[in-house]
């Protein structure tokens, strides 16, 4: 088999390491194929080891993004989240957190060498040795690396063992409670700490600030629900996305947000609402899911 015929059965795993880099999904695409183009360039050589080929290639072009990517995330509007990953398996049961928004949110922290060393040793299981070929650097580095990125891990929430089926008794209780203005309800799902994250872009009305402790997300959350259901009834749609189930809401026909949740210890612990239009598009297209 060839080289080229062999990144068609590798695409989708170099789109998922790229997109766990960068957190976009056009981004981790266009660099997918831009390793294509690149073995093309170099004359169609016959590769002894095509994945490792591959992933050298988009590691170093996703180091090299990472340099233009932050300076858009510094400019942009509110709080970044990102772009939602649909899952096309209605009756999937079992959680990615290798996608999680939450520890996407962590990786996005991470110094780059780090995040590529974490991402390949401890996300997609390569040995060190296999590391450092992809990064083109000793061993002893990537490992030094991938601790260091352990390190700021280390202080993140876990999951705190939640199961998708809990995760939506949970997300349907919060609901529930927030149409109703029900606080001993919100009390009963919401951590005293949770942590609200809303990425409008600068595009729609979204809080452009993290929203912290339990008061003061549900006093926001309530105050919302009501003002949208003045405008008219919204309604709610499960949509399993980045690895857990979420929930989608719509005035009408119109998507207005994507939910999705962190929950540890029975409770959730942080909300992420997606409002930017541009991200909410993902919801009206076919299901994708990078490996």
């Amino acid at each position: 088999m060839v080289a080229g015929d062999q990144f068609e059965l590798l695409r989708q795993d170099l789109i998922g390491f790229c997109y766990r880099m960068l957190g976009s999904l056009p981004d981790a695409e266009d660099i997918a194929q831009e390793a294509y183009l690149r073995w093309e360039q170099a004359g169609r050589p016959e590769l002894d080891a095509p994945k490792s080929w591959y992933l050298r290639v988009c590691a170093r072009l996703c180091l090299d993004r990472i340099k233009s990517v932050r300076y858009q995330r510094e400019k942009y509007v509110g709080p970044w989240l990102p772009e939602p990953i649909l899952d096309d398996h209605a009756d999937r049961a079992e959680l990615d957190e290798t996608i999680s928004i939450a520890l996407m949110l962590t990786i996005e922290r991470l110094k780059p060498a780090e995040r590529a060393a974490f991402i390949l040793h401890d996300l997609f299981g390569y040995e060190f040795g296999e590391v450092a070929e992809i990064l083109g650097l000793e061993p002893a580095n990537c490992r030094q690396l991938a601790k260091r990125a352990r390190v700021h891990l280390r202080g993140e929430k876990p999951r705190g063992g939640a199961d998708a089926a809990g995760i939506k008794r949970i997300s349907d209780a919060f609901f529930q409670a927030v149409n109703a203005g029900d606080l001993d309800g919100l009390r009963s799902v919401l951590s005293e700490d949770v942590v609200m994250h809303a990425d409008g872009g600068g595009k729609v009305s979204a809080a452009r600030d993290l929203i912290t402790g339990f008061h003061s997300v549900t006093t926001f959350m309530i105050r919302v629900f009501r003002n949208a259901q003045h405008e008219q009834k919204l309604t709610f749609h499960p949509a399993w996305f980045n690895g857990a189930p979420g929930v989608v809401s719509y005035l009408g026909e119109k998507i207005v947000a994507a939910y999705h949740f962190e929950v540890v210890d029975g409770k959730i612990a942080s909300l992420f609402i997606y409002r930017n239009p541009d991200k909410l598009a993902t919801f009206q297209q076919p299901g994708q899911s990078p490996s």
